[in-house]
């Protein structure tokens, strides 16, 4: 029988040599490429951007919700799968060791989600305030402090069931972690220490209540399944993903997409693929929280037409290549054969609904640019965007999913 350190390691490496292998898959891809353009394209106009920003710019703010919203998502990688629940179950008093590996390999992992943001955000720290390189590293090490005081709690969290005692965690947490963060970024470090002893106090008090409580596994494992399917669902994008799972959701409300699809046999891929965007909350949720977050950043900016369309066509792109695995959607279903067409008609539907999605977000980015700019912006950000929209549909998906038929 394996030790509780050889279960560990063996899930782990297990882990790691899983990632590593689709990640392979995903690096490449074109995909590599396109990160480069945007991100040579993106730092041009950020450099641009702070030189016409305002001394009253909002930055700190910003930056504060920004590291909040990642901080609070913090929750311990424990590797568990479903059989632990009959095999491990049973010898949970002896597992204390596996669980402290996999918070240092939570913690560590995703420090990585504290230390690129604050790189991207430091020229605009370094611009609104008169911080240094020191500073910088101060504000490092405390949002690292405030990030494993997060998986701390959520990992007490975990031996809750109560919906109640979970919200009411993350409202008190999302206020903690935007009040400490706002005095970590400002430098006020008198109001930080008496925000410490209160975190501090908080944590202590659910380790010790936590304490008399079991282990809730079938949560832990839900949580750990959800995680993986995530990453499958990216990397299903790229290759075939065997271990990934669809899951479905009626929709009622958003029948009336459904009944756009005119009735008759060539159309069957386009009734399917309509019906499984908007039941699909992988799908729908990715649409919906990209064209949000996008809206957001471009009611930012400030007038610059090269900003507005860099931004536009970034989340399109980032869109595009996560809803792109619908294509393969309904790979196994067979009852698609019984209709000659169909099959013929495929790719044409897919590639209709794609272009429709991104031409809906490209009317709602420009009219952004409308309220927040002028009338001769809007037009270059709708132009530009929707030929960006129909080069990356009809060209790029296009070629490629030809490409990956070919190689199948």
């Amino acid at each position: 029988m394996k030790s509780v350190n050889e279960i560990w390691q063996t899930r782990v490496n297990q882990h790691i040599n899983e990632t590593r292998m689709y990640l392979k898959y995903m690096l490449n891809d074109h995909l590599l490429f396109v990160f480069i353009f945007l991100g040579a394209g993106g730092a041009l106009t950020y450099q641009r951007w702070l030189e016409t920003l305002s001394p009253d710019f909002p930055a700190i703010v910003i930056m504060t919700f920004t590291f909040a919203f990642i901080v609070i998502t913090s929750s311990v990688r424990t590797l568990l799968k479903e059989a632990d629940i009959v095999f491990l179950l049973p010898m949970e008093f002896k597992l204390r060791g596996y669980f402290q590996k996999a918070f240092r390999y939570s913690f560590i992992t995703q420090s990585f989600f504290i230390i690129v943001p604050l790189i991207l955000f430091t020229p605009l720290y370094f611009k609104v305030t008169d911080a240094n390189g020191r500073t910088l590293l101060i504000c490092l090490g405390l949002l690292l402090l405030v990030k494993f005081w997060n998986l701390r709690v959520s990992w007490a969290m975990s031996f809750y069931t109560e919906a109640s005692a979970k919200w009411s965690d993350l409202i008190v947490r999302f206020v903690l972690n935007v009040s400490v963060i706002y005095f970590i970024f400002s430098q006020d470090f008198l109001f930080l220490i008496v925000l410490f002893v209160i975190m501090t106090g908080y944590v202590l008090y659910f380790s010790n209540n936590v304490k008399q409580k079991a282990l809730k596994w079938e949560q832990l494992i839900k949580r750990e399944e959800g995680k993986k399917q995530s990453f499958y669902k990216l990397a299903n994008l790229f290759t075939d993903v065997p271990k990934l799972k669809k899951q479905a959701k009626r929709r009622a409300y958003l029948d009336w997409m459904v009944k756009q699809v005119k009735y008759h046999q060539e159309n069957v891929y386009e009734y399917l693929y309509v019906r499984a965007l908007i039941r699909s909350g992988d799908y729908l949720g990715i649409i919906v929280r990209l064209t949000i977050i996008g809206s957001i950043i471009l009611s930012f900016l400030n007038e610059q037409l090269t900003g507005y369309i860099v931004v536009s066509i970034l989340f399109i792109f980032l869109t595009g290549i996560q809803i792109m695995s619908l294509y393969k959607h309904f790979e196994l279903l067979e009852l698609t054969n019984l209709y000659p067409n169909a099959e013929k008609k495929r790719l044409t539907s897919f590639l209709k609904i794609m272009f429709t999605v991104f031409l809906v977000q490209t009317v709602i980015y420009s009219l952004i640019t409308l309220l927040f700019a002028n009338v001769s912006i809007f037009g270059g950000t709708f132009i530009v965007t929707a030929l960006f929209s129909y080069l990356f549909v009809f060209i790029y998906m296009k070629n490629r999913i030809k490409k990956s038929e070919k190689d199948v």
